[in-house]
């Protein structure tokens, strides 16, 4: 398989954690989806990454499909909950490690803009702050988000609030509601642990030069 992603995505991390925690191979390639050069109108009409090319050439593109489409193709070993409720609340909590990332990116973005909006950048601060404390009372206590084993809500979790830190650290960040680690150690506990996992090392981000302005201008 060829895992298409950027080198940042926590998207795309999401897809190369799941793939090796079920031991499937895959190549992975960067791409810039803003670029002139992009193949990314190739297999997604939203020119959108990740994009994962299986080996029968079938096409799949958007991290929460390209975790269910793999979760049906290579069931074993699961990621997902038996029941219908664990799977409810490996999603729920997937949307909302999604959605600090979203408001965290959609901040950083802001910032870059010659006259920032303070209300929306306020607004922004406050889906993160709700969030992380979301989540945070859902896995305080126990080593996985849901029941006892490694799965989808954990990945969605550790590779989203993990992109929070790597922001930080590669932006020079000083928004404390994004800088989250130090007021939740609890949370920073047990994304370290996930840390420690060979998928989550094989598939750490990498920095790329972004023109903020430029992409969203």
């Amino acid at each position: 398989m060829k895992l298409i992603n950027a080198k940042a995505s926590p998207f795309g991390r999401k897809v190369a954690v799941a793939l090796i925690e079920k031991g499937i191979p895959f190549e992975m390639v960067f791409d810039e989806p803003w670029s002139d050069q992009s193949c990314t109108p190739q297999y997604n009409p939203l020119e959108q990454l990740p994009i994962l090319i299986a080996d029968d050439g079938e096409v799949a593109f958007e991290s929460t499909f390209i975790l269910e489409w793999i979760e049906r193709r290579f069931p074993v070993p699961p990621l997902l909950p038996s029941d219908d409720d664990g799977i409810l609340a490996a999603k729920r909590l997937q949307v909302v490690a999604e959605g600090v990332m979203m408001a965290a990116g959609g901040i950083v973005s802001e910032l870059s803009r010659p006259a920032p909006g303070t209300a929306w950048i306020e607004r922004q601060k406050r889906k993160v702050v709700g969030g992380i404390g979301a989540i945070e009372r859902q896995v305080a206590g126990q080593e996985f988000a849901i029941g006892d084993r490694f799965g989808q809500a954990d990945i969605g979790i550790g590779c989203n609030l993990s992109m929070l830190t790597f922001l930080v650290a590669d932006l020079d960040l000083q928004v404390p509601e994004v800088c989250w680690r130090e007021n939740h150690p609890t949370l920073a506990a047990y994304v370290d642990r996930l840390e420690a996992r060979p998928s989550f090392q094989k598939t750490q981000p990498r920095s790329m030069a972004v023109d903020l302005a430029a992409v969203i201008g």
